[in-house]
């Protein structure tokens, strides 16, 4: 019993302690964290007010990044989608900051994230321009599907869509330096999922259907089947010989002469 209660003094004791030595530190992480909102408030406040000057809507619209931004139905603005990225770049160098007080990040740590944001930026733009792409090339192959009197167009749309769409959000992947390795097998898995998925839907959703298919094909081959066999068993009467059809073909010339 006096082992336990000196075990439990002596932790007490060292986490009194390091609360007290770490405590100015949070005190000044915690500083830095509320000076922090408050920079990327105004920051993001700012650029608006400034964006609104310039007329940037009025550009965006012009350039059809607006137009590209209601496709791919996002519902903010493109002064909005700037105010949010510069707002949340503050509270990233702040998280940052403040870790860095409490010495849980290095001058390392600071340079990676430096140089992860333009791999970041580039990949938002392969994600925002390849989705659009996509759903624009998904509905002119409806379109094209749809003039060929081909009936599934809607499902050959989804698939060209989501197909599109998976091979871009590879390459945004592929730009953030995920390895090739993961991205293959993560495709994969994907790929098979979606497949067996397809198949467990249509084999329990639509099993009268496609037992009706199965039946009717069935009932097709074992028609043609029977009727070949009975064909070969009447011989000559069905299939007659060469020679009989040309010794029918003398006697019909003997009898015209």
């Amino acid at each position: 019993m006096e082992t336990i209660l000196e075990t439990l003094k002596n932790a007490y004791h060292s986490t009194a302690s390091l609360i007290v030595s770490g405590a100015p530190k949070i005190a000044i992480a915690a500083g830095v964290i509320v000076v922090g909102l408050l920079v990327a408030r105004v920051a993001r406040a700012v650029l608006h007010r400034v964006l609104g000057l310039v007329r940037f809507e009025g550009l965006a619209t012009r350039i059809g990044l607006s137009d590209v931004l209601k496709r791919a139905e996002v519902k903010s603005t493109a002064t909005e989608i700037l105010g949010t990225i510069v707002y949340w770049t503050f509270l990233i160098f702040t998280a940052m900051f403040a870790l860095g007080v409490l010495e849980l990040a290095t001058s390392e740590t600071f340079a990676a994230v430096g140089a992860m944001i333009p791999n970041v930026v580039i990949a938002t733009a392969i994600l925002i321009l390849g989705l659009n792409v996509a759903s624009f090339l998904s509905k002119l192959i409806q379109t094209a599907v749809v003039n060929a009197e081909i009936r599934p167009a809607r499902f050959i749309r989804n698939a060209a869509h989501y197909g599109m769409g998976t091979l871009v959000v590879i390459l945004a992947a592929k730009q953030l330096g995920i390895s090739d390795a993961i991205l293959s097998t993560s495709f994969f898995i994907f790929f098979g999922g979606t497949c067996l998925a397809m198949a467990l839907a249509f084999g329990l959703g639509s099993r009268e259907w496609a037992g009706r298919i199965a039946e009717e094909g069935w009932k097709q081959e074992r028609d043609q089947a029977r009727a070949l066999t009975e064909a070969s068993m009447l011989g000559p009467q069905v299939f007659p010989s060469s020679n009989a059809r040309g010794r029918r073909n003398t006697s019909k010339s003997k009898a015209a002469a």
